[in-house]
């Protein structure tokens, strides 16, 4: 009986210890990296910055960032997160999509009435549907960011319609919808990394470039682009991942901790990014680009219209949860 009652005891001492779901993680040091500069207004940089400080305060554990490439391009942090042999990533989405294409959606043209929709789609049932897609690949979602909306710059002439497309060579990230986009404009789609932008547009290889403005500023675009065009077209993406193996050994009071620091971590950088965005706009302006702060957006709307029916045909799937992005815009 003795005995009995020491087993009890013992055993209601490791369950207080090592709750359910496996030992705590508070004490260990996690790592998370990604390709961005350690800026504090960059979305990827603030996005991580928050995470660390949520996960130290509400879960003990330490976070170090490893930005800008330290830890390789978004290729090899993905398949080290994969792995296990890095804890974290906060990724482009484009990279993301080759561990589950469907993400991609989010990123089709002119898909969102405005942030406000936009934020509703990340943060609510449909994007927590597609993060937890990546479940089979590996991975646990812990929240879309943003890298950036995206705007339009080349070298060539100023792009004020759909038209203005016509002929051009532009760089797109890999990916069906981008290129999908820029062949419905009218241009030839070049697949460059993001590692070669700045030389293939010094260069000439291609003539312009879709991206966010803190991009424009942190490659110095204005020595190899003249023309910005603010067309606002595509949501560039990017997700905050982790290991799936790793979150499913926490117990679940730290598993709803993470999901939760998570979600603030990537509204936060959500939040820090379109504020600065602006600023790296003037940036580009007081380096002499010429900046059309409204282009015939109804055009390139009615160009880029067939890509969707494009999408539907490849993927069917997809079609359902595009329809209710679009349906929950109504509200916006």
């Amino acid at each position: 009986m003795r005995i009995m009652k020491l087993a009890i005891v013992f055993a209601a001492a490791l369950a207080l210890q090592f709750p359910l779901g496996g030992p705590s993680f508070a004490g260990q040091t996690w790592k998370l990296g990604h390709v961005c500069v350690p800026k504090a207004d960059n979305p990827y940089q603030a996005t991580a910055l928050k995470f660390k400080e949520l996960l130290g305060k509400n879960a003990g554990i330490t976070v170090k960032i490893f930005p800008q490439r330290q830890l390789g391009d978004d290729g090899t942090i993905l398949s080290g997160v994969r792995n296990g042999l890095i804890q974290v990533a906060a990724a482009t989405l484009g990279p993301v999509s080759s561990y589950d294409p469907k993400v991609e959606l989010l990123e089709l043209p002119f898909l969102y009435k405005n942030t406000a929709h936009l934020d509703a789609v990340l943060d609510g049932p449909i994007g927590r549907e597609l993060l937890d897609g990546l479940e089979k690949s590996g991975f646990k979602g812990l929240g879309f960011f943003d890298d950036g909306i995206n705007n339009i710059t080349n070298s060539k002439h100023p792009i004020h319609s759909a038209r203005d497309f016509h002929g051009l060579q532009m760089r797109t990230i890999p990916g069906q919808i981008r290129s999908a986009v820029m062949k419905s404009l009218g241009a030839n789609p070049v697949p460059v990394p993001y590692s070669e932008l700045y030389t293939a547009l010094q260069t000439g290889v291609v003539d312009g470039q879709s991206n966010p403005n803190w991009v424009i500023s942190a490659r110095s675009l204005w020595e190899v682009q003249k023309y910005v065009s603010v067309t606002q077209h595509i949501w560039g993406g990017a997700a905050l991942v982790m290991n799936l193996n790793l979150f499913n050994s926490l117990s679940p009071a730290e598993q709803k901790k993470v999901l939760a620091a998570g979600k603030k971590a990537c509204q936060y950088g959500r939040k820090v990014g379109r504020a600065a965005d602006a600023n790296y706009l003037k940036v580009a302006i007081k380096h002499g680009m010429i900046v059309d702060q409204h282009p015939d957006l109804a055009s390139m709307r009615a160009a880029t219209a067939p890509v969707y029916n494009k999408i539907y045909k490849l993927h069917p799937d997809w079609q359902s949860t595009i329809l209710k992005i679009k349906e929950e815009g109504k509200q916006f």
